[in-house]
């Protein structure tokens, strides 16, 4: 990396492909130019990022001189304040990235299936060497992509205001309803609140029920506007602050409620799990109780309400469902890796009656994986998978984070008797990486599937199944 810094330009752009992360290739002068809020096909006005010379460019649209028929309104002018929706509105029809996580706010749905297949398509083969023509599927039930997320993480500002951070930034941009909400979720007022002191909430919906979880230092009065707004069908849950400890924890002068133990989980698929050294942020319940309860295939699965679920209304009944089908017809022994709350692995010892072992790096998922499994023959494991020696076992599933499994854990899954690997995936780029360890190890692909279940992203969820 240069020390040379780079000021910002403005160039006009002729757009090529798409690219991972729901940004699209130009070039300009022979470098290649990451270019977010456009479309192949377009020529747009973008001013570039300033910054240290490099291999790339980064910019942003500022006009579409030539629009692509697959454009549309940017979907986020919709979750913008009343008062400055119209504002918005021009703002992201000019292509900028009012805030993140919706990528493809701008893009025909049924358009963005086929971006994102053939960033997959372009990773397997550019990464992992394999050469597939892949495609992404749309989601169960999907409408027109706004209303999947069961799951919302909402940023605050100094000024206690509740938004999405934009692009690349710790900015917050204010939202008056929580982006891609389905459920309750959907019909949460944000404008009204100020919570300073507060850095983050974490809204989860399960059924007919949801929690919200409280980041940072709220006040007394903060938390008491939170109880009152928010609908009875919801527990809440703050961090106890540091030094609390036992029944005596407070808020100012407000006693809290019970204190809870309640390790992140798999929340962020983009972070790696196991043991933590400094243990996590301890919960304490304000009202309500710590856990959902989500139903797959008429099965309750009690889960943490800070832990990791699929987000999609749809995803677990889906993956559970992909997992299942890809059973061989007579199945000794079952390995679930990176279990969670043991979702994939008990639909399947369920399906086939076979013994399961599953193993996560997290003690209370694992905890509420044994409650799950109570009556199936199944033991479970807290341990980091690369650190575990994998039972005999002729199917293995595993869903890692966004890191993949890893040279270590694929060595392993080469080394072992399985004649079945189920690989449920959520970032192409290390699945190709996996894959290609895997299939230079002794395994073939018999099917890999793309599916939609973070409609508007950049993301996707695939699944793979492999034999030997």
């Amino acid at each position: 990396m240069s020390d040379t810094m780079i000021p910002a330009r403005e160039l006009i752009l002729d757009i090529e492909s798409p690219a991972a992360g729901g940004t699209s290739i130009a070039r300009h002068d022979g470098q290649v130019v990451f270019v977010s809020g456009t479309l192949p096909g377009e020529r747009v006005r973008a001013v570039t990022e300033a910054g240290p010379a490099g291999r790339f460019l980064r910019a942003e649209v500022v006009e579409v001189l030539e629009a692509s028929p697959h454009r549309v309104p940017d979907r986020r002018a919709g979750y913008a304040p009343a008062r400055r929706a119209s504002d918005r509105a021009a703002n992201c029809r000019l292509g900028s990235a009012e805030f993140g996580g919706m990528e493809y706010a701008h893009v025909d749905l049924a358009h963005s299936r086929k971006l994102k297949a053939e960033v997959l398509t372009d990773q397997l083969s550019r990464i992992g060497h394999i050469d597939r023509d892949v495609e992404v599927r749309s989601a169960p039930g999907e409408t027109d992509g706004t209303d999947w997320r069961t799951r919302v993480q909402l940023a605050v500002d100094a000024d206690g205001r509740v938004g999405m951070l934009a692009p690349r930034s710790h900015d917050v941009v204010p939202v008056a309803t929580p982006p891609l909400a389905a459920g309750a979720l959907h019909d949460l007022e944000l404008v009204a609140l100020r919570l300073p002191g507060v850095r983050r909430l974490e809204f989860a919906w399960a059924g007919d029920h949801g929690a919200l979880i409280v980041r940072g230092a709220p006040s007394g009065e903060g938390l008491e506007t939170l109880e009152n707004w928010l609908p009875d069908s919801f527990s809440l849950l703050t961090e106890a602050a540091a030094g609390e400890s036992g029944d005596d924890r407070r808020s100012g002068d407000r006693k809290s409620g019970r204190s809870v133990g309640q390790p992140r989980g798999r929340g962020s698929r983009g972070k790696g799990r196991g043991p933590s050294t400094s243990g996590p942020a301890e919960l304490r319940v304000i009202r309500g109780g710590p856990t959902l309860t989500e139903t797959v295939a008429g099965r309750d699965f009690t889960v943490g309400a800070d832990g990791f679920w699929q987000v999609h209304r749809s995803a677990a009944e889906l993956l559970s469902s992909e997992v299942i089908s890809a059973l061989p017809e007579r199945v000794a022994a079952i390995a679930d890796l990176y279990c969670g709350v043991g979702l994939l692995g008990i639909g399947a010892a369920r399906a086939t009656g076979a013994p399961l072992f599953g193993v996560e790096g997290v003690p209370t998922a694992i905890e509420y994986a044994r409650a799950n499994a109570g009556d199936l023959d199944a033991r479970f494991l807290a341990r980091g998978v690369d650190r575990t020696r994998l039972p005999d076992s002729d199917v293995i599933i595993l869903d890692p984070p966004r890191a993949g499994a890893g040279k270590a854990v694929t060595s392993a899954l080469i080394g072992s008797q399985a004649g079945t690997l189920v690989y449920v995936s959520c970032d192409p780029a290390t699945l190709a990486r996996d894959l290609a360890r895997l299939t230079a190890g002794g395994f073939d692909i018999e099917s890999l599937a793309g599916h939609d279940l973070f409609p508007l992203t950049a993301h996707l969820e695939t699944v793979t199944v492999l034999r030997r």
